[in-house]
């Protein structure tokens, strides 16, 4: 038994390797990459339009009704995106229900929000330090402070980066404009976007232990600090800051129970957005907003659901749409029959590496019964008797064809459960 550990550990190692590797090396030699749906509403055809990718350049435009068209008129069609390409076909300005609009006032009158489920901060890890961006720079362009700020369980404390020594000055001076305002410490939820790649720097929002949410921003050099009236009881649960040329709102807030809102810049009011079928710990959200509509797009890997909306958000069109995937393909249908399971180390809806495990359910079951079937024939070949073979039937009902794999590249000699063949031989000299 001792002698069979090691190989054992050995043989499960293998199977781990060949259980990360060998399903990528399938996909890459017969994989379709198939792209998700994009889903547009169009204000030209007052319709929702797609494109959907199926590899080798097989792209399909249309749109809800079923009509097909080319690339070119699926751009024409979203003249607030492709407004380039419309400027340069000549086919600007143009003229949508009475209101004329040229290259300029397209580009500086279209915003867009997105929240993904990676970004989420309860789901990945963060090193809990953030740069308070001055918001009057004095110059062109954004700069990064020498200092970054940490929240304890009584102040906001700053920290010299270049010195890594605590900023007394900093950290009391902050610390009594957050009391002044009302915060409580500890804080909880810190929300900022902490680049200096954007037009301004609106800094950072921050719930406090009642629940309520401040604002808070460093102009020229000292603090500004506002209670915002958005309700303690709400239950915040993300705040994705976006700073835009248009000003119009600070960026978009999720509550705890799945509700998704903007915030306006006038006053911090909640401007509720359709969340109907959303599940935001699974689903990306766009809101793509001009000056004629405002549409949410969000999905997962089968639907994809899009909400068409006037510029002061009141809903005029639903449409959802199953998103053709690669689970009915013949490629990925052999796929679950020959691998049991599918084990990753990749990004999924987290920022960060992390282990992934799924079970194909019983089209693995059924590879592994045939894998456990040609261990047997294995057996026979060998001529190794059965009643020596259960550790390798167990690495196969474990791993199917990973552990048949395992079985060949390190075999397990070290255990035999039958004893005639290890007794101790006694020789009587006489």
């Amino acid at each position: 038994m001792r002698r069979a550990f090691p190989e054992l550990c050995l043989s499960l190692l293998v199977m781990t390797v060949l259980a990360l590797a060998l399903p990528r090396l399938y996909d890459l030699v017969f994989a379709v990459e198939v792209a998700p749906t994009r889903l547009f509403y169009s204000p030209v055809r007052q319709a929702f339009i797609y494109r959907e990718h199926f590899g080798d350049h097989d792209f399909i435009y249309a749109d809800q009704h079923g009509e097909r068209f080319d690339r070119r008129t699926f751009e024409t069609q979203l003249p607030f995106i492709y407004y380039r390409n419309m400027a340069l076909w000549g086919l600007l300005p143009l003229t949508l229900d009475g209101r004329t609009f040229d290259r300029r006032t397209m580009r500086d009158r279209r915003q867009v929000f997105e929240l993904k489920p990676h970004e989420l901060t309860d789901r990945r890890p963060t090193i809990p330090v953030y740069p308070l961006i001055e918001t009057n720079p004095g110059q062109a362009g954004l700069r990064f402070p020498e200092d970054v700020f940490r929240m304890t369980a009584s102040a906001i404390e700053f920290v010299n980066v270049d010195t890594n020594r605590i900023d007394p000055a900093l950290t009391e001076t902050f610390t009594a404009a957050l009391r002044a305002a009302g915060f409580r410490f500890p804080a909880g939820l810190v929300a900022g976007k902490p680049t200096i790649l954007k037009p301004f720097d609106e800094g950072y929002f921050l719930t406090d232990a009642t629940g309520a949410v401040f604002h808070l921003r460093r102009v020229d050099g000292a603090p500004s600090v506002v209670r915002t009236p958005i309700p303690p009881d709400l239950g915040v649960r993300h705040i994705r800051v976006s700073e835009s040329q248009q000003r119009a709102y600070y960026g978009m807030l999720l509550a705890t129970d799945g509700r998704l809102f903007l915030i306006s810049t006038d006053g911090y009011r909640l401007q509720p957005l359709p969340t109907d079928g959303y599940d935001p710990d699974r689903m990306s959200y766009k809101l793509l907003v001009n000056p004629v509509t405002a549409t949410a797009v969000f999905g997962d890997d089968h639907t994809v659901r899009g909400v068409a909306m006037t510029p002061d958000f009141a809903p005029i069109a639903r449409y959802r749409r199953e998103v053709p995937g690669t689970d009915s393909m013949l490629y990925a249908r052999a796929a679950r029959v020959l691998f049991p399971f599918d084990l990753s180390v990749e990004t999924r809806d987290s920022g960060y590496l992390g282990w992934h495990l799924d079970h194909h359910g019983w089209s693995g079951l059924i590879g592994v019964v045939l894998c456990l079937g040609a261990l047997m024939v294995l057996a026979r070949f060998r001529g190794t008797p059965a009643r020596r073979l259960w550790p390798q039937i167990g690495l196969v009902a474990v791993g199917g064809v990973f552990g048949v794999a395992a079985v060949v590249l390190v075999p397990v000699t070290g255990l035999d459960s039958g004893r005639s063949d290890h007794r101790p031989r006694i020789t009587v000299a006489t």
